[in-house]
């Protein structure tokens, strides 16, 4: 009897490989945000958000749309990470990231890494205004 398992996990490989370069692990920005990881796109405007234990430095932050913003984190007290969710926009600690909205909308950031007791009220507002 020959077994046939080599093949069958070879094939099963390649086609893991083949899915995993399809998808975009729920982490790509949909239509309308521009996310530019490597920072190159040209901006004068900064956008930093600061995170202490259970808050973030302001409730409300602000960004034009069809501008570059240069969207900073720091993390100044405890251990905490930034996601937008539905616009592929997470931070860690002293990441940087370059994102153009090009419509106006509103948008939610949390506070992404369970970090105690006040994790669930960790949040804050980011407006897109036009």
């Amino acid at each position: 009897m020959r077994i046939r398992f080599p093949a069958a996990a070879a094939a099963a490989l390649a086609l893991a490989c083949v899915l995993a370069a399809c998808g975009n692990g729920g982490n790509k920005a949909p239509e309308g945000i521009i996310i530019d990881k490597s920072n190159q796109t040209q901006t004068d405007s900064v956008l930093e958000v600061r995170a202490r234990n259970f808050e973030f430095d302001r409730s409300e932050y602000r960004v034009k749309s069809g501008e570059a913003v240069r969207f900073h984190f720091v993390s100044e007290e405890g251990v905490h990470g930034i996601e937008v969710p539905k616009t592929g926009i997470e931070l860690r600690d002293g990441q940087t990231v370059t994102v153009t909205f090009e419509q106006p909308g509103e948008y939610e950031i949390i506070c992404n890494i369970p970090c105690g007791v006040g994790h669930a009220k960790m949040f804050a507002k980011l407006i897109v205004e036009a």
